[in-house]
């Protein structure tokens, strides 16, 4: 079977490389944490900032550490006084150039701020600024579940560091195995999400609705891949403030896309899915839980909630291209134009 833009052995390969990470990370806590951390900021705009909102979650749930997730363009502002020498920040650009990002870092290290994060490329702003530079491996242009084992082994080493992980070394054996199980959900999926594709493409209008963990991922697919690559309609919503404004606006004909994850938030979004089965005959699901069942330690599927769910959105992305015949590279605006 052909899996457009994606092949496995190249894919585990990638992940496996990424893994290898592991060691440099670890060193680098060494040293940031010799400086005295007292919080750490999850800082990003657009796709980066909504692939740390599930990060957040992670280290919410395990450290009393204050956490904070700030946009690029606001960070430089000045206005979050708690961000500071004794802070760390984590930034994330793919290409390594995104502007806000770059000012970022350089306001960063401008005000003696430690600073970790990652490019996939080398000799960009981004990467000659960063103050502890990673080198992305195993990046998908049709998801972001690479980004998050990337953030997971940042995210992990700094709890471990801080002395909130005691369960890290049995959290590493299953982050091993994670992508093994997004290979298999990427191939599960594959034809489900290509008859899905088609069935949306021709909408007018797209509710996508998500909670806890998984939010980030539904916001990321809205705005990156079907406003910015697409050029379709989106309303993103979280799960919770669905019943307070935008379920009025769900009629019979709405195409409403609710994606589930596995942390503690999932009644909230259950309540969602049994509310627009009544009014709506275009309800789409797309249920982490339903991939891959038994192939990822019980223990953190909440936890991986979000890279199942990347694996699966990113074959919907690739067969949506096909389906509207719009290429995911065309931008009327973005890096076209200067604002």
């Amino acid at each position: 079977m052909n899996y457009k833009g994606y092949n496995r052995e190249t894919y585990l390969e990638g992940m496996k490389k990424t893994l290898d990470l592991r060691p440099v990370i670890e060193s680098y806590m060494e040293d940031i944490f010799s400086q005295g951390i007292e919080n750490i900021v999850l800082c990003g705009i657009g796709g980066t900032i909504s692939i740390m909102l599930p990060i957040e979650k992670f280290l919410k749930k395990r450290t009393k550490m204050p956490v904070y997730v700030e946009n690029a363009a606001e960070l430089v502002l000045g206005n979050n006084k708690a961000v500071g020498e004794k802070s760390l920040v984590v930034l994330y650009s793919a290409s390594g150039t995104t502007k806000e990002t770059v000012a970022a870092v350089r306001y960063c290290n401008e005000h003696h701020i430690p600073n970790i994060g990652v490019s996939y490329k080398k000799d960009t702003p981004l990467y000659d600024e960063l103050k502890y530079p990673i080198l992305g491996i195993g990046e998908d242009e049709y998801s972001c579940d690479g980004d998050y084992m990337n953030l997971f082994l940042i995210a992990s080493a700094f709890l471990k560091k801080n002395g909130d992980m005691p369960d890290y070394e049995s959290f590493m054996q299953a982050l091993a195995r994670l992508p093994e199980a997004m290979a298999d959900t990427k191939e599960e999926a594959d034809a489900a999400m290509k008859e899905l594709a088609y069935d949306i493409k021709d909408e007018t209008y797209h509710m996508l609705v998500g909670a806890g963990n998984v939010w980030g991922p539904t916001y990321c697919f809205a705005m990156c891949y079907m406003e910015e690559m697409q050029w379709m309609k989106t309303k993103s919503i979280q799960s919770p403030e669905f019943f307070h404004g935008t379920l009025e606006l769900l009629e019979e004909d709405t195409n409403i896309m609710i994606f589930n994850g596995e942390d503690e938030t999932r009644p909230l979004t259950d309540r969602v899915i049994h509310f627009a089965n009544k009014i709506s005959k275009k309800v789409r699901v797309i249920d982490t839980k339903d991939y891959v069942p038994g192939k990822v330690d019980e223990k953190y599927r909440g936890d991986f909630s979000p890279a199942i769910l990347e694996a699966v959105l990113g074959r919907l992305t690739a067969h949506l291209e096909d389906a509207t015949g719009h290429s995911l590279d065309i931008r009327r605006y973005y890096r076209v134009m200067e604002y």
